[in-house]
């Protein structure tokens, strides 16, 4: 028959996080039981219990755990020599961590626990040193002499003994280490969900009879009115909540009608605009269309007239660059070019010798202007510079050619 053998340190891990760890100062609380008779039997005060134990009120549950003694519960709070620590009322791993400089997800991976929920009582592994530390499995024959050894070993230490006992229990199956961990603690969280129901179920069955015993109370305090004065009562209060409801839905509808009236206007405002607009539009076209085949300079000049310049606009008050020149080539040579300055530079032929009526651009096709010859152009440059004429040098940049339409 083969056996698998757990270290003296793996057991004594698992049977620490497994176990509660009660002194003579705990209490289990009972049915009927008050702070202020423990308080009164043990010779202390209610607030010294709830100090003691970390209580935000007065109300204590059946089968919960209470320290009576101040003094023990210091004692407890302190680690052990064997680096565990047993779980004070009020306690979360967060503080715990915080109490041994350690974080409190290492904490859970040395208890193998799969959530941060803990149990007042229980003991928890606080140091690296008392990690449980899982041997591979090892076959041994039951005949050999180190198996007669460690069994001298188990025997002289009662934990072990017991643990030993489990073990044997089931020959047929050669379960490692690991998986004996996993049942021990899988068994301790199940044992601390259990008793965290039935704690919860406890808090709210008393949380339901306190709620009954006040309503109870209250309708003694105060007799109920006859029934028809009641259902007169209820009556009105229906009749104006319904008052209340209907005004409150007129007031809605006139609302959305009001608004729906304003978005009305609105675009009608928006849609004369652009008519306006669009009309301006076709009236600066025409008379640019007229100058075609004029003079360069003229022509760029009639075109930047009474102009200023504005980001993205192409109308016959406001322009930026590329909308000037798109402007000027349609009236001086009938030609419709792209709305964008890189559009137009590309639509181009460059020319090493550049004439009136060709245009300028620079730094990457970011800005056009109108030759008119001797070095000088029309152009629209910026919010602060205008529409005008200036000199090609007056650009800050590098000029990328000259192009022809």
């Amino acid at each position: 028959m083969k056996k698998t053998l757990l270290s003296v340190a793996t057991v004594t891990a698992l049977t620490g996080v497994a176990s509660s760890n009660i002194s003579a100062a705990d209490y289990t609380v009972e049915s009927g039981d008050t702070l202020w008779g423990l308080a009164t039997e043990h010779g202390t005060t209610v607030s010294a219990l709830k100090e003691v134990n970390g209580l935000s009120s007065d109300l204590i549950i059946e089968g919960e755990q209470l320290s009576l003694d101040e003094e023990e519960e210091v004692k407890k709070t302190e680690t052990a020599d064997d680096g565990t620590y047993v779980i004070q009322p009020g306690d979360t791993l967060f503080k715990i961590g915080q109490k041994f400089n350690v974080e409190y997800q290492q904490i859970m991976e040395w208890n193998n626990l799969s959530s941060d929920l803990i149990f007042a009582g229980k003991t928890l592994i606080v140091s690296g040193n008392a990690a449980p530390v899982v041997e591979e499995q090892t076959e041994v024959v039951e005949a050999a002499p180190v198996v007669e050894e460690q069994t001298e070993v188990v025997e002289d230490t009662p934990v072990v003994e017991e643990q030993t006992e489990v073990v044997e229990a089931a020959p047929a199956v050669e379960e490692t280490v690991e998986n004996q961990t996993s049942s021990a603690v899988a068994q301790a969280e199940a044992d601390r969900a259990a008793e965290q129901a039935e704690a919860e179920q406890a808090a709210a069955e008393q949380r339901a009879a306190e709620q009954a015993e006040a309503a109870e109370a209250e309708t003694v305090e105060q007799p109920s009115a006859p029934a028809a004065q009641q259902n007169n009562d209820r009556a009105a209060e229906q009749a104006e909540a319904d008052r209340v409801a209907e005004q409150a839905a007129a007031e809605q509808r006139a609302a959305e009608q009001a608004e729906a009236e304003r978005q009305q206007r609105i675009e009608q405002r928006e849609a004369e605009q652009a008519k306006a607009q669009k009309q301006e539009a076709e009236k600066a076209q025409s008379q640019q269309v007229s100058n075609v085949g004029g003079n360069a300079a003229s022509v760029a000049h009639s075109v930047a007239a009474g102009k200023s310049y504005v980001y993205g606009a192409n109308t016959s008050t406001a322009v930026d660059c590329s909308a000037l020149s798109q402007q000027f080539m349609k009236a001086f040579k009938g030609v419709n070019l792209p709305r964008t300055a890189a559009g137009q530079m590309a639509a181009g032929t460059q020319v090493s010798n550049p004439q009136p009526g060709d245009l300028v651009f620079f730094n990457g096709g970011s800005h056009v202007g109108i030759y008119i010859g001797n070095g000088q152009m029309v152009d629209a440059l910026n919010p602060s510079e205008g529409v005008g004429q200036r000199s090609v040098s007056y650009v800050h940049g590098s000029i990328d050619g000259y192009f022809r339409y």
